[in-house]
């Protein structure tokens, strides 16, 4: 296939995912989304948005096989937004010849389970044709009915009754469920191969299913109904028309392994920190914009200082301050001059979500072990010192010298749970870094700064 996709390039202006009202961004937090078209105040990632760009171009031109991008994160750093934004992008590129494009979104714990597979596709897609329906432009019966009955079958329209739409809603909402009828393959057909399975759906050959895996850490050959190397036929390109991306805690790359899944190659393995201090500039802006903030500079800044860069608390300090400029449930859409509202109270209110997050943080850190809380508390003045960055050669070589003199198997418990929690990352080429900087902070009880409040 010819040229090249158009690389993707943020430039921090309000898109259409923007409109989100402010109840729904207050109630959701980091979730708040519409109906798939991205996470509201999306910023950055382009190295990551292209790379699935890339992948969506090769699959337009024939290409099935090796083309599954895989992020690996700590809690927090955005891999949920990311995910939401895969799907914002599938509503505007191209789809391949003959074919729709259909994200499918489901858990890490039936990634290896063909039955759970097409489960949620055959949902899926009855919530696109539901969706279609709905959609139809024409005002024939006649042909909308026929459109109905190619969806759900003559025995199910009659069975369901009721208006055309309130049944196209119904399924909208609830998928073929709906309907009464049984999704995936009978009891005694559950360990088939995915193959098999789609063999008897050719539904499914009007659509590419992209299958978005979250919590991928969890994809385990010995889950319940799982089929081992269903994953790994699906990365191979086995079966045209299905592809995935996965999307988990540190240990995803390793669980993908243990499935049979080759590790993805060209910038397509991603590992997933915080922003840098220009894109969480563009989200603050966004937000502040969307809502009408106006003379919020020092509120800003102050949001920027607290967050570090960290997408989660990022969205935490940014509620909490539109909840201090509009605290009454009636507010309006627009906050105006942000003058008006204490600055402290608001920050006060996001360090309190910050503190529980980070009580969660160690909770995870300690999760194997109660005395490694006390060793990252000990590596957080080393890594300062290195900028927050060093070769994990020279982190190992500090844990096992004196004073801590760590034995190997230790250093390895935690490294797992450091990753695990948030407190390390790896950057690539043998590297780590601290990817939340206030978390060094929490661990050695150190005071907020207090900045300009």
């Amino acid at each position: 296939m010819d040229g090249k996709p158009p690389r993707y390039i943020d430039e921090g202006l309000l898109r259409e995912q923007d409109r989100v009202s402010m109840g729904q961004y207050l109630s959701r937090r980091d979730r708040a989304q519409l109906h798939g078209r991205g996470q509201a105040f999306f910023s950055g990632r382009e190295r990551e948005v292209n790379a699935f760009r890339e992948v969506a171009h090769a699959l337009r031109g024939g290409d099935h096989g090796n083309v599954t991008i895989a992020v690996e994160g700590p809690a927090g750093c955005g891999k949920s937004a990311l995910l939401a934004q895969f799907q914002e992008e599938l509503r505007t590129l191209p789809p391949p010849p003959g074919r729709r494009w259909l994200p499918v979104p489901m858990g890490g714990g039936g990634g290896e389970s063909p039955a759970m597979i097409a489960a949620s596709v055959n949902n899926a897609v009855a919530r696109r044709l539901a969706r279609d329906l709905l959609d139809a432009q024409d005002n024939d019966d006649g042909a909308r009915m026929e459109r109905l009955r190619g969806f759900l079958g003559e025995e199910l329209v009659q069975r369901a009754g009721g208006a055309l739409k309130d049944i196209a809603r119904i399924g909208l909402e609830r998928g073929f469920s709906a309907f009464g009828v049984r999704l995936g393959p009978p009891p005694s057909l559950r360990d088939e191969p995915l193959q098999e399975v789609a063999s008897r759906n050719p539904e499914w050959s009007n659509w590419h299913v992209l299958v978005l895996i979250d919590e991928a850490q969890g994809i385990t050959p010995a889950a319940p109904g799982a089929v081992p190397d269903t994953l790994s036929a699906i990365h191979q390109g086995f079966l045209p028309g299905i592809s995935f991306c996965a999307f988990g805690l540190p240990g995803t790359f390793d669980a993908l392994a243990a499935a049979n899944v080759s590790r993805p190659t060209g910038g397509r393995a991603i590992e997933l920190a915080g922003l840098d201090r220009r894109v969480a500039t563009m989200v603050v802006r966004r937000c502040f914009a969307h809502f009408g903030v106006t003379h919020g500079a020092a509120w800003q800044a102050a949001i920027l200082e607290r967050s570090a860069g960290w997408p989660q608390h990022l969205v935490a300090y940014l509620c909490t301050a539109l909840e201090e400029m509009s605290p009454h449930a009636d507010a309006p859409e627009s906050m105006g001059d942000a003058r008006r509202s204490s600055l402290s109270a608001a920050i006060a209110a996001g360090d309190r979500e910050r503190a529980d997050h980070y009580k969660r943080r160690v909770a995870s850190l300690n999760r194997d072990n109660p005395a490694h809380e006390g060793i990252a508390a000990g590596l957080v003045p080393l890594l300062r010192e290195r900028g927050g960055a060093m070769p994990q050669r020279d982190l190992i070589a500090h844990l096992a010298a004196p004073p801590q003199s760590l034995p190997p198997q230790a250093i390895t418990d935690f490294l797992r749970s450091a990753k695990y929690s948030g407190m390390l990352v790896d950057t690539g080429h043998g590297r780590v870094c601290m990817p939340i900087p206030t978390l060094g902070g929490y661990l050695l009880d150190e005071p907020p700064p207090l900045g300009n409040l």
